[in-house]
């Protein structure tokens, strides 16, 4: 604030200040809603009945409830009550103005509770119909029930949910219990309690004095005590700068549809809105960045007109609460695929995928196109997330928005989408099918978070039919269980090796099937989880290349292990067939062959001439031979120098003369 920033500051009473007929507090829309909770509204209590305990004892003691700043709107309308606009004490103002509705419905001095209403919750001089009736005016999510509340009407069960009713509800249950068990005098807690309690009032002058500036003032009084949030700075950043009427248009035309949109959602939300339009990352939207946050949101949009900058959030909000709460985005499809996304759980792809949105609801993609786009998505989602890659994707995917215009040019969106996840750096690479393949058959599928996910992929591409994720007799069943009994019918049909064979395959993808079962069937025998499976699973999963077996053991494993991974592949998570053994990335620096990168280092790759020739990849440049560490190139002369086939140059690359899974280095490079 400036150096020569002055204000007109006052000792003042709480009750003082609330009783007066000549005003009305308002309460303005770039506030934040009321949000104390129990524990605070305990220590307000706490407070009032300590100061009535000490001054019944004639201590003659004062709480000091802290400062109020205001300034004053526009006149009202002639005869009405002026309007002071909050800047600093609308959550204390609002939870002492619920204590006193507490205390008039609780008190059983008619008087009193008439004296109450007529002092401190009501104007006398307002018109019946007029919001400056009730002295205090909430903001607009707030106001219908704090009307109900002071005008005793009937409380849906809805409304009962708000911060607003439930701290009214609690003063007046512990009002209750006090008048009770303590035998006290409630009016005391007014005349020797809150009567007592003391504020400072600041009134500003902000048409007089230009440096006494409400927003100015609103954002460093508030960085004491409970943050304010992004939505909080963001609102106040768009709203206070205008007149009250204006604030109320904005607000209600605007705001209040993005917080409705958006329940808790909305800091998020505009983190999200501001890659977006950023083409770049931003931090995410927690305690210690919102201040960060808000004044990268003031430089991005400091030239852009505040209504313009409204009306685009308010439109982009119910996007993203059809991609975050799941609202119906005007398609089946489409919301199916959203929701396969969220279960996928990439939060940092939403800002991507809130523009495609926003371009197909402009009519720039068709549904089809917009289908397709989140086909390979999801694709490149899941197979990631299968080879545990998942960095830099924050970074990143803001940064490919600017890609979207590409799309909307492209005859084939699908194909177009996958170029540009396979024209990515390493670390944001889309995994081929040799990468795919070498981690699935050796990863701990049960464990993997997707595996009931994926699981339902297959059976929704089998038979048509998704089973409801939501059921809870769905669930990923171990074919080999998990505790072999002794010297049971599992040891004979697996063998002699069979501790071996149970530790190496019995969370392998090939020994997993999805059922729908309401009980575990544990350690029971192949045969009679065989009965389950074709009877009462009712699921084709549990079934295809598992009830035709006539044991279950290390074979039929690998067999449906390598089913199902091919399955997977080629039906449920297909990339084009350019992609499937090629390295879906941008190698920086160049074209060269890198073990690291193939993801193949501790494999074994196989001479093409001579198969019988194997060598083990040892680390990105190395392969071991014979007990000897070798270069690619060198070891490659080396053997067509034993064969007496060396080339008169001697010179040779050696990607041409090696495969690994029956594909030619040079071609997966």
């Amino acid at each position: 604030m400036k150096g020569d920033f002055k204000m007109r500051a006052f000792d003042n009473h709480l009750l003082e200040l609330l009783s007066s007929h000549n005003v009305t507090f308002f309460i303005s829309p770039y506030q934040r809603n009321y949000e104390w909770d129990k524990e605070q509204c305990e220590v307000f209590l706490h407070d009032i009945f300590e100061t009535t305990r000490a001054n019944r004892q004639e201590k003659n003691t004062e709480h000091f409830f802290g400062t109020v700043t205001y300034f004053q709107a526009e006149s009202s309308a002639w005869g009405q009550p002026a309007t002071l606009v909050l800047i600093d004490g609308q959550q204390r103002i609002t939870t002492t103005m619920l204590f006193l509705i507490a205390l008039r419905d609780t008190i059983t001095d008619n008087t009193v509770a008439d004296s109450i209403e007529s002092d401190f919750l009501k104007n006398k001089k307002a018109s019946d119909n007029s919001e400056y009736k009730i002295k205090l005016k909430q903001v607009e999510s707030d106001w219908a029930i704090y009307c109900d509340i002071i005008l005793q009407n009937e409380i849906p069960e809805k409304k009962k949910l708000s911060a607003v009713y439930r701290n009214y509800a609690y003063f007046c249950r512990e009002l209750t219990r006090l008048k009770e068990t303590n035998n006290l005098n409630l009016t005391d807690l007014i005349n020797l309690g809150l009567m007592k309690f003391s504020v400072v009032t600041i009134e500003l002058e902000p048409i007089r004095n230009k440096w006494e500036n409400p927003q100015e003032i609103f954002e460093s009084m508030n960085s004491l005590g409970k943050p304010l949030s992004l939505a909080d700075l963001v609102r106040n950043y768009l709203l206070l700068g205008k007149t009250p009427a204006k604030q109320n248009t904005l607000y209600k035309k605007y705001w209040m549809q993005i917080e409705e949109q958006l329940p808790n959602q909305t800091s998020n939300f505009i983190r999200d809105y501001m890659q977006l339009k950023g083409n770049k990352s931003f931090k995410q939207a927690t305690e210690k960045n919102y201040k960060e946050l808000y004044a990268n949101f003031k430089e991005l949009f400091k030239n852009t007109e505040m209504e313009v900058l409204l009306s685009e959030l308010s439109e982009y909000s119910f996007i993203y609460s059809c991609i975050v709460l799941g609202t119906d985005c005007g398609s089946k499809g489409i919301n199916h695929q959203i929701a396969d996304i969220k279960t996928i759980g990439a939060t940092t792809t939403y800002s991507f995928i809130m523009e495609l949105i926003h371009r197909w609801k402009q009519k720039k993609f068709t549904d089809k196109d917009l289908s397709d786009i989140l086909d390979v998505f999801i694709i490149y989602l899941i197979r990631r997330r299968i080879v545990s890659l998942t960095m830099a994707e924050n970074k990143v995917f803001p940064t490919l928005i600017s890609k979207i215009d590409d799309l909307e040019k492209a005859l084939d969106k699908k194909n177009s989408t996958f170029n540009i996840f396979a024209k990515q750096e390493n670390s944001l690479r889309l995994p081929n099918d040799v990468e795919m393949k070498r981690i699935m058959q050796s990863m701990n599928f049960y464990n993997f978070r997707l595996a009931k996910f994926l699981f339902s992929l297959v059976e929704e591409k089998i038979t048509k039919a998704r089973p409801n994720k939501n059921d809870s007799n769905l669930q990923v069943e171990h074919i080999m269980p998990q505790t072999l009994d002794k010297a049971g019918k599992w040891q004979i049909d697996l063998g002699t090796d069979y501790e071996n064979i149970h530790q190496e395959y019995i969370n392998n993808i090939g020994n997993l099937t999805l059922i729908r079962q309401n009980q575990e069937l544990g350690n029971k025998s192949f045969p009679a989880k065989k009965v389950i499976y074709e009877n009462n699973a009712g699921l084709q999963i549990a079934k295809t290349k598992i009830t035709d077996q006539a044991y279950w053991n290390k074979e039929s494993i690998i067999n449906r292990q390598n089913w199902i991974i091919d399955y997977i592949l080629s039906n449920i998570l297909p990339i084009p067939d350019k992609m499937r053994r090629t390295n879906n990335f941008v190698i920086s620096g160049g074209k060269r062959l890198s073990f690291l990168e193939l993801q193949i280092i501790g494999q074994n790759i196989n001479y093409i001439s001579d198969k019988s020739i194997v060598a083990k990849i040892v680390d990105d440049k190395k392969v071991e031979y014979e007990g000897t560490e070798w270069f690619l190139t060198t070891l490659t002369r080396e053997i067509e120098t034993r064969k007496g086939t060396v080339n008169a140059s001697g010179a040779y690359q050696g990607a041409q003369y090696w495969e690994y899974d029956g594909v030619k280095l040079a071609d997966i490079i």
